[in-house]
């Protein structure tokens, strides 16, 4: 890893700058890569369980490198998923399946990388709770936005007007399908890099994406927390409340 890497998600904005619409895609793209080699392409498959920005690690030509794999778990055979009553990981990126019953798989990794798009395309977090009234999740705003056929609105303008707007609709396009409700109708990763490529490859339309809050009324459900937390579901298969911790974002300093 070069002196100046960093984490992607760069706390000052005349850094965030830097990362015009080429370089996040490029960000998006080595990173599907790699989430499709961890779950398809190795010996062994990898279900990665806490992929979000401040694991994802940039060298000095913006190549992206996943690391922290202290939560993955291995899976064998024709092992498709697992269940744990020990939930760990991060509020904003983990699949409802796994956070609310402990539910995981490579599809919940698939949840991540969703979020992981949406971030990148918009500058934005997500943000959001569980346990909470609070509305304004960034998978909610996006989904507003995308019914209305407003979604450009939600744009990082830092990249600036040159951005490619099909490229970036259909990079949104993509998150969506990956941050659905439903995991068996979020895309494989291998599936996800075809999209990505582009060419004649049409899109279905996505489904409202889990945890999402409507702006008037409400439907009852909140959105994810962008916090850490450890906690235990008990056997009853509820989620019991979590207390989520800060996470830190830091960036790699040459010693």
């Amino acid at each position: 890893m070069s002196p100046n890497a960093s984490h992607f998600h760069e706390t000052d904005p005349e850094k965030s700058s830097l990362l015009d619409w080429g370089r996040r895609l490029k960000i998006i793209n080595g990173v599907a890569r790699g989430m499709q080699y961890l779950h398809e392409d190795s010996q062994l498959k990898i279900v990665h369980q806490d992929l979000k920005a401040s694991n994802v690690l940039l060298d000095s030509d913006y190549n992206p490198k996943i690391s922290d794999f202290g939560l993955a778990r291995l899976f064998g055979g024709d092992q498709t998923q697992d269940v744990t009553n020990r939930v760990v990981g991060t509020y904003g990126y983990m699949a409802p399946e796994y956070a609310m019953r402990g539910h995981y798989s490579v599809k919940s990794d698939v949840f991540s990388f969703g979020v992981l798009i949406l971030e990148i395309v918009t500058g934005r977090r997500n943000s959001g709770s569980y346990y909470s009234e609070q509305s304004g999740d960034l998978l909610s705003i996006i989904w507003e936005h995308w019914t209305m056929g407003t979604i450009m609105e939600m744009v990082d303008r830092s990249m600036g007007e040159r951005a490619a707007g099909g490229e970036i609709v259909r990079c949104i396009h993509v998150g969506l399908l990956c941050v659905q409700e439903n995991p068996v109708s979020r895309p494989a990763m291998s599936a996800v890099n075809v999209m990505l490529s582009g060419g004649t490859v049409s899109l279905k339309a996505p489904s409202r994406p889990a945890f999402y809050i409507r702006k008037e009324g409400g439907d009852g459900c909140t959105g994810p927390y962008s916090g850490s937390f450890v906690g235990t579901l008990p056997s009853s298969g509820r989620s019991a409340p979590m207390s989520p911790n800060e996470v830190s974002i830091t960036e790699l300093e040459p010693r």
